[in-house]
Parts: C-alpha cells; structure tokens; sequence
C-alpha cells in the first residue's frame, strides 16, 4: 500500500461543454467529487501536469488527497479518468470520497512476476494474463496490485482466483474458479508439434472488470 498522493483541486464555477473545452485549453482538466458522504458533489479543476503525473502510474489503486476549492482535504480514489479516443489526453476525472472504515469496490492492476521464468513461455508458448481484478477493501489497505507469479506455468497450465495470495482484509470479487493467467499454445508451437494439444485462447474463461472508453466529452 502506498502513501497518499496529494493532488488540488481549483474552483470551476462555469460548467457545460464549451466551458470545459476553455478550460483544456488553458493547461486544466475538469473534475468532480462524490461520495456517500458527500452532501452536494464537488466540481473544479485540475492542472494538466498534476493528472498525467498520476494517470502514469497505477492510478486504478491509487489514494489520494485531494485538497479542495474550501481549504478541507479529503481522501479520495479516482473512479473514473475520461481521456480523447484520439490523442489519450485526459478530458475528465471523477473522484470518489473514500470512508475510514468503509468498505470500497476498486479494480486493483495485475503484476506479474516470473514470466520469462516460465517453461512454457520458453517453449514457444502465449501468455495471458487478465489486466485488473476487483477486489473489496478498506480503503487503509488499498493494495497497490495484485502479484501473479506465473513461474511454474508449463503450456496449458493456468492460474486461478483461489489460487492468489491476497493482503489481509482484501476479497477478491471473482468466482475463485475464474482464471487470471494461463499460457496456450501459439500457432508456431502447434504447427511444430501438432500431436501436442492445449486449451486455445477463446476456449477460455478470462474475467476481468474492464473499463468502457467513452469517446464523448464528459456531461455535467
């Protein structure tokens, strides 16, 4: 779990599409935070460099503490980060108000380890492993990803919910038959040695929460 990334957030008094277009263009991005404890939803403005700061790292996983327009701070995770389908630049982010003590749906990144360590790998094998996982968890113990050690992974072999070492008070939200790593066999591999057989890559249950790209400007 990592420390709290500090962020600021400016005021935005205008809202509508033209307004958050003048506000792109003047180096900011829009924003909004909401909670269930948050009375009235926030809205302002972030600078540019601060978001793709964050949006370059595991910004999924990622605490933050956002100090607002009023002077308050508060801890939030970023539900939601817009980009243009064109040029990847941030068009919006929605904060959510993270509750000490309160439980939190997230989508935790997935790392692997081990992969050219892996004897089917060596052999010619593909490896596909899910990009994130959703997990429950307080928000103290936010894991920053999940490790999937893919070392021991032979052709046809894979890895499955149950089978991760997940952080103390961290639930995966997955049936624990669900797999999240295996390697099938490329089509190099099967043209060499077709008496051999593994499970191909669409005979395979892979789930993973994935996050629809909208390519319109974000509606307030």
């Amino acid at each position: 779990m990592s420390e709290l990334v500090t962020v600021e957030m400016e005021a935005r008094e205008k809202t509508g599409k033209g307004e958050n277009g003048r506000l792109r263009r003047s180096g900011y991005v829009p924003c909004i935070l909401y909670g269930p404890e948050i009375k009235e939803n926030i809205k302002g403005k972030l600078k540019l460099k601060d978001v793709q700061k964050i949006l370059a790292g595991r910004w999924e996983s990622t605490r933050l503490n956002v100090k607002l327009p009023d002077g308050n701070e508060e801890m939030c995770i970023i539900r939601e980060a817009q980009r243009h389908p064109l040029n990847d630049m941030p068009l919006h982010i929605d904060f959510l108000h993270l509750v000490r003590g309160r439980k939190i749906n997230v989508n935790i990144p997935v790392e692997v380890i081990g992969r050219d360590d892996s004897q089917g790998v060596k052999d010619g094998g593909v490896l596909e492993v899910v990009r994130e996982l959703e997990v429950s968890t307080l928000p103290m113990n936010i894991p920053d990803v999940i490790k999937v050690d893919v070392s021991n992974l032979a052709i046809g072999d894979s890895i499955h919910a149950k089978d991760l070492n997940l952080p103390e008070g961290v639930e995966l939200l997955v049936e624990p038959d669900e797999v999240v790593a295996i390697v099938v066999t490329s089509r190099g591999v099967e043209d060499a040695a077709p008496e051999e057989e593994a499970p191909a890559a669409a005979d395979v249950e892979v789930v993973a929460k994935g996050k629809a790209a909208k390519e319109d400007e974000a509606a307030e």
